[in-house]
């Protein structure tokens, strides 16, 4: 079978998060093949760990997909931090130039595709786009590593990398079967240290919060956190949305501060959460021509879990005023007021560092 073939047979998906199926990705042309290595969201670090430890196979994994694609140009982005990955990957790509290290800084979201892509060529992927509109290939590099597994040993993909970190007694990075229970994991970890905890499947920011220790773990999983009963994160990302709607609609005063530190507004792309934020009090044609203004939302979390001096939900009423648009047949490719993408003029100095995003989120 063709690379193409072993991939899709050993159902190898985006291990980042996505769960898109590789197979689709790859069947393609593009210039650029980028690892994806970022891992931006606070206290995961399964990324780190598979580089570090199968820094070889990654690379193999970008040669396969380079080939498959027609590229000529290999990337492994990765953040300084990550020193041992770094001096890893120094080692296996020593002499060569068609796969090199693109270093990057500590900084949230720096694992955003469509960041990543800007930061690698310059180059901005529309609102509604894929990297192919841009001629790039972006891969998580664990789901590069099950790549090459793939097309090698034709092992399908039976096992995940990943973090269990917070509220446990040895926070690790494991490797587990897919579809244990997240009970299993916290056993794996030495238990909880607090009697009540709520869970973060994916991370503190894209997270999603759940209550059950027989969640079970997917090919998508990047880690959980376990986070006390109590805790600011638990408190806001359980809150409902007749309560964001009542609170937001009451408090919000429209500083803006919302939309100059979205990533994607950054880029140049036509989000500006704060005005999507006037909605709560619009209805009609005013409700339809401001909320075009969250159709190019990820919701990554920035608006809502950093940036609003009022600790308001712009990320949350931005992603279900979305999903309510394309539901009624809106398209983010269609809204373009700006008649092109050109990323803000403080892009590069509006980076959120992690350490102040972890302080921030407690």
């Amino acid at each position: 079978m063709s690379f193409v073939e072993n991939v899709k047979a050993a159902g190898v998906v985006g291990a980042g998060g996505a769960g898109f199926p590789m197979h689709v990705k790859i069947n393609a042309k593009a210039e650029y093949v980028i690892a994806n290595g970022a891992e931006c969201e606070p206290l995961l670090y399964k990324d780190k760990e598979v580089m570090r430890l199968k820094a070889g196979e990654i690379v193999k994994g970008v040669e396969l997909v380079m080939k498959s694609v027609g590229a000529t140009k290999g990337v492994i982005a990765l953040k300084k931090k990550a020193r041992d990955a770094v001096v890893a990957f120094e080692k296996v790509l020593k002499g060569r130039g068609d796969i090199v290290l693109f270093l990057m800084g500590t900084y949230y979201p720096a694992g955003d595709e469509f960041v990543l892509v800007y930061e690698v060529t310059k180059r901005v992927i529309p609102p509604g786009g894929i990297p192919l509109h841009v001629g790039c290939v972006v891969s998580n590099v664990e789901s590069l590593l099950n790549a090459y597994l793939a097309d090698a040993a034709h092992d399908p993909v039976t096992e995940k990398y990943l973090t269990i970190a917070g509220a446990v007694r040895n926070p690790m990075t494991v490797k587990v079967p897919v579809g244990v229970r997240l009970r299993e994991i916290v056993d794996l970890a030495g238990g909880l240290t607090q009697p009540e905890c709520a869970f973060l499947n994916g991370g503190a920011m894209m997270g999603k919060l759940t209550y059950d220790l027989e969640d079970i773990v997917t090919k998508s999983c990047g880690g959980y956190i376990a986070i006390p009963v109590g805790h600011y994160l638990e408190q806001k990302k359980g809150r409902k949305p007749k309560a964001y709607n009542r609170i937001g609609k009451s408090a919000c005063d429209q500083c803006s501060y919302c939309t100059e530190f979205c990533p994607r507004y950054l880029i140049g792309h036509p989000i500006e959460p704060h005005r999507v934020m006037r909605t709560l009090g619009l209805t009609g044609s005013g409700w339809q021509i401001e909320s075009d203004f969250a159709l190019a939302c990820v919701h990554c979390g920035v608006c809502g879990l950093f940036a609003c001096p009022e600790d308001l939900d712009p990320h949350i009423i931005s992603w279900t005023t979305r999903a309510e648009k394309i539901k009624q047949g809106a398209k983010p490719q269609e809204f373009n007021p700006r008649k092109g993408y050109k990323p803000h003029p403080m892009f590069e100095f509006r980076r959120l560092p992690l350490d102040r995003l972890v302080q921030r989120l407690g």
